[in-house]
């Protein structure tokens, strides 16, 4: 019988679609490592990169340059590879200091491991946004409501399931709290931005 974690990326995804708390057990199971966690984040935001491609052919509309289209993708190419990384380690090391605040009984490579691991879970799910809205713009559409609203959907499948990986990874007993508590962050911050770019 193989491994959980010899079943290849993408059915580890599906599995963590299915039960995201399940299958950070299995990783953990396997033995969190540092390596394992850097190479999800750089996939990660390989996904990223392409699910940003559509926005960057938008933007090089804008640009006045010779090239303004290589100009718009060396800038999220840049974003992504480099910026991101750095910005994800921060971001676990923020979401753990928060976690041990309440109670977490994990380290900062679980955190890590979490965080990384969940924004591989994105992934696809910003694949399969940029993709319903390059789709749209090719059949000369307007931007319809229902893709907003499929954009919120996917926000919160993935709160849901970074929530769930990282209850797993810190030891909580209920995800949902997580959750909770994420939905709480995201929406204050969603207001505080909002807030503030009316200012």
């Amino acid at each position: 019988m193989s491994r959980p974690g010899s079943r290849g990326v993408v059915a580890a995804i599906a599995r963590a679609y299915r039960d995201p708390r399940g299958a950070m057990a299995e990783q953990r199971a396997e033995g969190l490592t540092e390596p394992r966690a850097l190479m999800q984040l750089f996939l990660a935001c390989f996904l990223g990169l392409v699910a940003s491609l559509p926005q960057a052919v938008r933007q090089a509309q804008s640009i006045e340059t010779d090239d303004p289209l290589t100009a718009a993708v060396a800038a999220h190419v840049f974003g992504f590879i480099f910026v991101a990384p750095l910005l994800a380690y921060g971001f676990a090391a923020l979401v753990h200091l928060a976690a041990r605040a309440f109670g977490a009984r994990g380290g900062y490579l679980p955190a890590r491991a979490a965080t990384f691991w969940s924004l591989l879970l994105a992934g696809p799910l910003a694949l399969a946004l940029a993709l319903l809205g390059a789709g749209a713009e090719m059949a000369g559409l307007p931007r319809a409501p229902w893709l907003g609203l499929l954009e919120y959907a996917a926000f919160a499948f993935w709160i849901w399931l970074f929530a769930a990986t990282l209850a797993e990874a810190e030891g909580f007993r209920a995800a949902g709290r997580v959750a909770a508590a994420m939905a709480l962050v995201a929406i204050g911050l969603a207001l505080g931005l909002g807030a503030a770019a009316r200012v």
